[in-house]
């Protein structure tokens, strides 16, 4: 744990099994895990199953997408490299990402705000939500308010980033 104090220190028993983990956070995931995966052996399979969001991760992934300043989360894309559906999910994502940096209040969107945020029409930015909840890809969270979902994220990182990063890594190339 050294001499900062940083470090992490856990205790399981699980019936008669009893271990105590000790180390970097990672360290200590990773023996908790492997503890879970001898007590309960399909804890792997299901894991390898299970969808989530690497944050630390998808922060790095959205560098020249987003950008945090004084007045709140940005979207730093144009508008017009947008699809109206990548524009919607991005800014889902924005509210996603905001919330979990402690910038936001919430991880929804009222369907006002993404009309403000996108400039879309009313019937147009309803059916695309309407399509987007059918694919699992965002979730109605109480009437006329949406979020992105962890597959939506996926996807939105899987399809949407690889194609708005591109150019950019180009950029920094040539200059």
């Amino acid at each position: 744990m050294g001499e900062r104090g940083q470090g992490l220190e856990v205790w399981i028993r699980y019936d008669k099994l009893e271990a105590k983990f000790s180390g970097s956070v990672d360290e200590v995931i990773r023996g908790v895990l492997e503890f879970i995966g001898k007590v309960y052996p399909s804890y792997e399979l299901v894991s390898r199953l299970t969808l989530t969001v690497d944050f630390e991760r998808l922060l790095r992934d959205l560098e020249n997408v987003i950008a945090v300043t004084p007045e709140g989360l940005v979207i730093t894309v144009p508008r017009e490299m947008l699809s109206e559906r990548e524009g919607i999910r991005l800014h889902l994502l924005r509210a996603y990402v905001g919330y979990r940096l402690g910038r936001l209040g919430k991880d929804s969107m009222s369907i006002g705000e993404i009309l403000a945020v996108t400039g879309g029409k009313a019937g147009a930015i309803a059916g695309r939500l309407s399509e987007m909840v059918d694919e699992g890809w965002a979730e109605r969270v109480s009437r006329g308010e949406y979020r992105v979902t962890t597959l939506g994220v996926k996807q939105f990182c899987d399809v949407v980033l690889s194609r708005l990063k591109g150019p950019v890594r180009e950029e920094k190339r040539v200059g």
